[in-house]
């Protein structure tokens, strides 16, 4: 297609989103600003930001995890602020948690005391703490393991190499060598996080275990003086972590924090806005700030007389970091409840989740993450808006596992996430350094605007929704060369591949006809288009353990695994056959590259919680997860010269493998197959 036929191809288009965008109320946003400006100016969001901040579970640190008595005092305040505010149908929602309430951690050498942080989830030390030596075994692998020696009872201070594995392989390894605690600290190899100073303390999800060792964290200056002290000779020391446990089995629960603001039709549709309530120290950015900025924008919406067409729900969601032990996914616990448990009536009635994230960093871009279909319309909307996005912004696409719109859009329901972050907060990210102190209050205030006019668009008229980006970006997913090459059957890459068609053709005849349905069809079309993005997002959004948990399509990770297996086969058999090329293609299957770093036995326990019918396996149960790929024999195999038996075994896995795909693509052109006639009567 030539640039000139490209812009004559895309004018239909262009001309029915200018035509179809709901007209913006000038007065009511101009009065809603106004209101913004006066809460600010007035300390609103401030005030509620010094308070969250002051809550903690330790008295230095802070920490307001699920469940606890500070994450349930946040809950309060919400529920008060929303229902002093006036909105609607001000509720509490009973979350089931594992209750993990910090107090204090520390590590004691002689007379030095090292002040100690955490992660949720892990056991709590005996009384008085373990007493023990300490062993230095670097990044915790097995090899690391291997030379330190015998650590039976013993402490062992390790490096976190966040930026390789989480916490939890190190820890499940000195579980298995039979230590007695974990002691982590920072190392220049993986200086991202927890990097900003020397007496910087980190948390993070761990996807821990209660039969996993007690873990801690302390800062970079006493681990270097602690190692320091190791290499020069024994070093005997107190390892102590006082928590309140309280699991979901006994009693735990968090509360996902809810109010309206009702609109005129009550046709059941609405517009979610989010932020959560939980933090790791006294985190006032992520999620403090954004908390209270979805508090101040609800209380200008009270203030200013905004009377919206579709209901706005305000949704503070309990345990975004943490919600449960012995989880592979522990996080987003809140949300998952919501959208799987409390409100799977949502889907197909919410027209877009808003979800609010770590606000607001001074100088960093406004990133924007969210499903295909949104994509031009917050173009639209940042080309119209740049005056309130200082620092520019960053358009990313697909949704993210790693915040609360992952198990809303999983569930049906087109997001984006907002959010600011910069190379800088990352060094602070997760720390005791990340403070109120951070919060850019003008941009916060500016962000608030900005998320009202993404609402006030999503309010009334026809759902902003581009069909035709959402097939483009599964078109550019789908190479049918790429899956007969892989061995994928050749009738079902048809079936695809003409679904994949199909779904492009109509999806661009909609989004061209968009600007000329008549107003009086616009709620039906709206209905129609929700059930469409109700089947869309949950039939074709996934998860992919081997790439860190990213969103993908269902076929892509099963594709990625059979495409390692065919090329450790393709070098395995040849008359002169490549051993290291073999190990590296099956190193970047699955999780594949966890077994080669660390035990089996600890191998297998991990990959034990990503079973389908595991039973903590929460958003991984909405994620599509391949099939569990175990290649570390066949790896070994190559390793000591047996290609033969290798060959045999990994033969017998690409079937299976090829058995998956198939099934996978098979379900995603019946999703196609579903939507196409649907979107071709939306007119």
């Amino acid at each position: 297609m030539t640039v000139k036929r490209l812009r004559w191809f895309l004018f239909p288009l262009f001309l029915s989103i200018v035509l179809s965008a709901p007209a913006e109320d000038t007065a009511g946003t101009a009065a809603f600003d106004k209101a913004i400006d006066k809460l600010f100016a007035e300390g609103y969001p401030q005030g509620l930001v010094t308070y969250f901040c002051s809550l903690g579970t330790n008295t230095d640190l802070g920490f307001r995890w699920a469940g606890t008595p500070a994450e349930r005092a946040v809950g309060d305040r919400v529920a008060a602020e929303m229902r002093a505010m006036g909105l609607s149908n001000v509720r509490l929602e009973p979350v089931p948690v594992d209750v993990f309430e910090f107090e204090k951690a520390s590590v004691t050498v002689g007379d030095r005391v090292m002040a100690a942080s955490t992660i949720a989830g892990v056991p709590p030390t005996p009384e008085g703490g373990v007493i023990a030596p300490i062993v230095y075994v670097k990044g915790g692998t097995a090899s690391d393991f291997d030379s330190a020696g015998d650590v039976t009872g013993k402490l062992v201070l390790m490096d976190a190499k966040m930026g390789s594995w989480w916490f939890t392989w190190p820890a499940f390894e000195a579980g298995h060598r039979k230590a007695a605690g974990v002691i982590c600290t920072y190392t220049p190899e993986d200086s991202k996080y927890f990097s900003v100073d020397d007496s910087a303390l980190g948390s993070f999800d761990g996807q821990y275990d209660l039969d996993a060792l007690p873990w801690i964290y302390i800062s970079r200056r006493d681990g270097d003086w602690l190692k320091s002290r190791i290499e020069a000779g024994p070093v005997m020391a107190t390892m102590v972590l006082k928590e309140k446990v309280r699991l979901e089995r006994d009693g735990g629960v968090a509360f996902n924090v809810i109010g309206e603001l009702l609109g005129e039709r009550r046709d059941g549709q609405m517009v979610l806005i989010s932020a959560h309530q939980d933090a790791h120290f006294r985190a006032g950015v992520d999620d403090t700030a954004a908390l209270a900025n979805m508090l101040t924008v609800a209380k200008a919406m009270r203030a200013s007389g905004h009377r919206p067409k579709t209901t706005v729900v305000f949704l503070a969601t309990a345990g975004e970091e943490f919600g449960y032990t012995n989880a592979y996914y522990e996080w987003l616990t809140g949300a998952w409840w919501a959208a799987t448990r409390a409100h799977k009536d949502w889907a197909g009635r919410v027209r877009a989740m808003l979800n609010l994230e770590s606000m607001a960093v001074k100088e960093a871009p406004l990133t924007m993450r969210f499903n295909p279909e949104l994509k031009p319309w917050l173009e639209r909307l940042v080309s119209r808006c740049s005056a309130l996005l200082p620092y520019g912004s960053e358009a990313v696409m697909p949704v993210n596992s790693w915040n609360d719109q992952w198990p809303f859009t999983a569930a049906g329901i087109p997001s984006v996430e907002f959010a600011t972050y910069s190379a800088d907060y990352d060094k602070l990210y997760h720390s005791n350094f990340e403070t109120s102190a951070l919060v850019d209050w003008a941009y916060l205030a500016k962000i608030a605007k900005f998320a009202f006019r993404a609402a006030q668009q999503l309010d009334d008229g026809l759902l902003p929704y581009s069909l035709g980006i959402r097939a483009d970006d599964l078109a550019a997913a789908v190479n049918k060369e790429e899956l007969l090459a892989a061995g994928a059957n050749a009738a079902v890459v048809s079936r695809l591949a003409a679904g994949v068609s199909a779904f492009r053709t109509a999806a661009a005849d909609f989004d061209a006809r968009a600007g000329a349905i008549p107003a009086g069809r616009t709620d039906a079309v709206n209905d129609g288009l929700l059930e469409v993005e109700k089947v869309l997002n949950s039939g074709l959004t996934a998860l992919s353990p081997a790439d860190d948990d990213a969103t993908v399509y269902p076929h892509q990770a099963v594709l990625r695994d059979a495409q390692g297996i065919n090329a450790a086969l393709a070098t395995l058999k040849t008359d002169r056959p490549d051993p290291a090329a073999a190990l590296k293609a099956l190193a970047g299957t699955y999780m594949t590259r966890f077994g080669i770093s660390f035990s089996y036995p600890v191998y297998l326990k991990q990959l034990t919680r990503l079973e389908p019918d595991f039973p903590r396996l929460t958003i991984g149960g909405q994620g599509q997860l391949p099939e569990l790929l175990d290649v570390i024999p066949q790896y070994r195999k190559i390793e000591s010269g047996d290609y033969a038996g290798a060959i045999a075994e990994l033969e017998a896995m690409r079937l299976t493998q090829l058995g998956q795909l198939d099934d996978r693509l098979a379900g995603i052109a019946g999703v196609l197959e579903w939507a196409i006639p649907r979107i071709e009567a939306l007119r």
